[in-house]
């Protein structure tokens, strides 16, 4: 088994002196320079497979009452998408709308607001 050295030795028991940054850089033996543009490329490949199942996703808002889900769903049939849909509740105020493409997102996306009606 391997042992494990500390990187600074007297820092726990008290017996290292204050330095400033400057010097604390100055020993150490990691290098101060990175690369952040290899940085970056690395994080952005993996931020982008996280985002992929989130792609045509959009939030709706109701702001004093929320309709039943069936009259959110039969609007959203009324509309005829290309692909497929799905219509789900986040919360009180907020339904999740999934679709399967960016027509049918765009769709949704540039009309901003729909009228639901809500029965009593």
């Amino acid at each position: 088994m391997a042992v494990c050295q500390q990187a600074d030795p007297g820092f726990l028991d008290g017996s290292a002196k204050s330095r400033s940054f400057l010097e604390a850089l100055s020993r150490s033996s990691i290098p101060v320079l990175l690369s952040w543009r290899s940085c970056s490329v690395g994080l952005g490949r993996g931020v982008f497979a996280l985002a992929e199942p989130f792609k045509f996703l959009l939030v709706g808002f109701f702001p004093s009452r929320r309709p039943y889900l069936a009259s959110i769903q039969n609007i959203f049939l009324n509309l005829r998408f290309n692909g497929v849909f799905s219509v789900t509740l986040l919360d009180q105020s907020h339904v999740l709308i999934k679709l399967e493409n960016d027509i049918d997102y765009s769709r949704v996306f540039c009309h901003r607001s729909y009228l639901v009606s809500i029965v009593s």
